[in-house]
């Protein structure tokens, strides 16, 4: 049984794939796949001209132009979603970390998906944490999917705005009825 693990941008995807795999389950991070993919040489320079920038493009210059424009958006997936999905294919994991998963019209391709969500108010924090007060975050934030729109696909929903052990032990009991039905 295929399991994606879908929700925003610093909502605590990595943390509840992270607990997955502590207890021992097969995982792997789409965004990770996507690092790889990017890093590629050939893609790379398919990007960067993309963008009308000479390569290797920065990955802070490809966010802001995905943020700014749809087509580049849509044309970045086109170029970067098959690979990411070929890896993902021929991979052994059981949980895999989607974060644009309703995004990319992909939930039919997994048995089940977890929507993780800590609150707006708390993503935001979060984001101004990790990329500080310029604004990178919100931009970040405004080419997905609001958590909301993505909770009536989920099997399971993960709030992670409260102590880590209470997640870890939502996380353990999930696993539980996944394996108890499926």
């Amino acid at each position: 049984m295929l399991t994606a693990i879908t929700g925003g941008i610093a909502e605590g995807k990595s943390t509840v794939l992270g607990f997955v795999s502590d207890l021992g389950y097969k995982t792997l991070s789409a965004d990770s796949v996507a690092r790889e993919v990017f890093s590629d040489p050939d893609v790379n320079v398919l990007l960067a001209q993309l963008v009308g920038t000479n390569p290797p493009i920065a990955p802070q210059t490809l966010r802001h132009a995905l943020a700014e424009s749809p087509e580049i958006r849509h044309s970045v997936n086109r170029i970067t979603h098959p690979r990411i999905m070929d890896a993902i294919r021929s991979s052994d994991a059981e949980f895999i970390e989607i974060p644009l998963l309703i995004e990319s019209c992909l939930q039919g391709q997994f048995d089940c998906v977890w929507v993780v969500t800590c609150g707006l108010e708390e993503q935001r924090r979060r984001l101004e944490a990790r990329y500080g007060p310029s604004g990178e975050g919100e931009l970040l934030l405004n080419v997905q999917l609001p958590t909301l729109a993505k909770i009536p696909f989920a099997d399971e929903v993960f709030r992670t705005n409260c102590a880590f052990e209470a997640v870890r032990r939502n996380v353990s009991k999930a696993l539980a009825r996944r394996f108890e039905t499926g």
